[in-house]
Formats: C-alpha cells, structure tokens, sequence
C-alpha cells in the first residue's frame, strides 16, 4: 500500500510510526510557555529534568499501548507542493511551482538553492513512483487534515489520474480530526499529521475510510475550477478549499506588528502568528508577507539577519505617518 502525507514533518512521524510499535527514543526538547503566550526563559535544571522525564515516560507508556501500524517505509510517498500558494494553472509538478519552492526558501538564502533542489527531486520522484504504481491497481492510503495544503494536495493528485483510473483506483482517506481524546480525561487539538506522535498513528488507521469514485470526481473536479481561477492563495473556509487574495492572512500578521513596541524583533512576531494561528501558512509565508510590508514603506529594517540564518531574524522598525 502506497502512503501518501503532504509534509515533511508528517513525512517524519510516519516513518518513525512504521517502526513496529517499538519505543522509539531520541533527543526531547521542553519550552516552558509564559502567562502571555511567549517561552519563559528562565527555568531550574531540576525542573527541566522532569519535564523531559515525563515526557519521555508518557512517550514510552504510548509505544507499549500501539497499535501496530502496518506497511513498509519504502512505500511512503510525501508531497510538500505548498498548493496553497502561488499560480497552479498548469498541469502536472511544472516550473510555476518550482518557482513557489524557489520563493518559500528565499527566506534561508544561504540554503535556499540545495533546499529547493531536493524538495524538487523528491516531489517529482514520489510523483512517478505514485502514478506508475496507481496505475497497475496498487492500494493507496492519503493521510490528510483539515489545513489548505492538505485539502489542495488531494484535489490536485485525483487531477493526476485520468477518469477510468479514478474509478479502478482503491483509495483510503485518513482525517485527521481536528480534536481527539488522549486518555481518560484529556484530549488534543491537532492541525497537522506532523503534530501527532508516531505511537498514535496506527490507532488513527483504524478510522480510514474507503472513498467512492464519485467523491474522486469530486475532488477532481474542484482543482479544475480552483486551476481556472488561479488566486494567489487557497484557504479552507468553513470547511470549503476556496480562492482568496494574497493579503487574506494580512489582518492577523498586522494584529500582532500592532502589539509590539516600535523597535522589535521580525521573528517574535512570526512565532506569535503562528502560534495563535493554525492555519498551516508556515514561517516562510509570513516572512515573505513581512517583506512586501517593507517594500511598501510600513516597516524599515533595523539589522540584518546572519547569513547562515533566515531573513527573518532581525530588528525592524514601525514607519509612523
């Protein structure tokens, strides 16, 4: 069975999740968050030390109460095309898309070229090695959730098969809900599969879903007319992938410029975006709409980020009228 996830952080905990229900280990990090939504930056050893012993030993309990997720990691095909954004009128994993790649990683400029190169390499492998196993009957399980790039990947791959393919094809659809329980007398509020810990995914396969042909259709035939109205972005609104206008996520990146002192720090105000906001736009996103902000003459930059750092790391300062 082919697995299919449209990030790379998802792409991650997949990998991990296929390891046989055994505890997996590894490096933990613990951010201690304020009254005020800002990560204290004071904090004792010892308390430190708990922390990470709590969480390794919630960790360690999930693994032993896996449910087993089978598959093979070989067959995990990830699509990180940030659909959401940029031109899609085209068919296919064309240059408009590179091109959106190329603008995302801007942001790192010393990377940026190797980061583009091999997300490029990636799609477009994963792309062949899915149409070409699709097309001689081979069962395929999408992992999605509730964010635009997930709602625009599955519209844009049911695009990629032609209609008889669509109605041979044994497709299984895996939400992710947007609240689950977590024990007795809690639950989690998840937007992205890169969210959930890699124990849970074998319980979160129980509840996929074989789709019919005509919900294919469907999805299909949404991309056709998102393609033919080719907006800037796409959001989910209401539960519905629609066309909006570059500046839609405006109001709530200027929310928080608004909140700080004149002077401040770029990347403070990122992290507070998306960190009130899970809309699934990343930090590259906000970033690039920060520096058309600049462009505009509403900010001026105060320092430089570092060269091995990404743009965003750095003071600015308000224009006032």
């Amino acid at each position: 069975m082919l697995e299919i996830v449209f990030s790379e952080n998802a792409g991650g905990a997949l990998h991990i999740a296929m390891g046989k229900g055994k505890y997996v280990g590894g490096a933990s990090a613990v951010g201690i968050i304020g009254s005020e939504g800002g990560i204290k930056d004071e904090i004792s050893k010892q308390r430190m030390d708990a922390l990470l012993l709590e969480w390794e030993a919630r960790h360690r309990k999930g693994w032993e109460e896996a449910v087993p997720l089978n598959g093979s990691r070989e067959d995990i095909l990830c699509f990180p095309l940030a659909l959401s954004m940029g031109e899609i009128d085209e068919d296919g994993i064309g240059e408009k898309r590179k091109a959106v790649f190329e603008n995302l990683a801007s942001i790192h400029p010393m990377f940026a070229k190797q980061v583009v190169e091999e997300l490029w390499t990636t799609v477009c492998g994963s792309m062949e090695k899915l149409l070409s196993r699709a097309k001689r009957g081979e069962s395929v399980r999408i992992w999605y959730s509730g964010m635009p790039d997930d709602a625009c990947g599955i519209c844009f791959l049911m695009d990629q098969f032609s209609p008889l393919e669509l109605e041979q094809l044994d497709v299984t659809f895996v939400f992710l809900p947007f609240v689950a329980p977590e024990g007795k007398h809690a639950a989690v509020s998840y937007s992205d599969w890169g969210e959930v810990a890699p124990y849970l995914w074998g319980k979160f396969a129980l509840r996929g879903e074989k789709v019919p042909a005509e919900f294919l259709f469907g999805l299909k035939n949404r991309w056709k007319q998102l393609k033919k109205e080719n907006a800037p972005l796409r959001a989910v609104i209401s539960r519905q992938l629609v066309s909006v206008p570059k500046t839609f996520y405006d109001p709530f990146i200027l929310r928080e410029i608004d909140a700080q002192e004149d002077e401040f720090m770029e990347a403070h105000v990122v992290g507070m975006v998306l960190g009130r906001n899970a809309f699934g736009i990343g930090d590259a996103f906000v970033a690039l709409r920060i520096e058309e902000f600049i462009r505009d003459g509403m900010l001026k930059e105060v320092t430089k980020a570092k060269r091995e750092d990404p743009i965003y790391h750095r003071m600015l300062r308000k224009v006032r009228a």
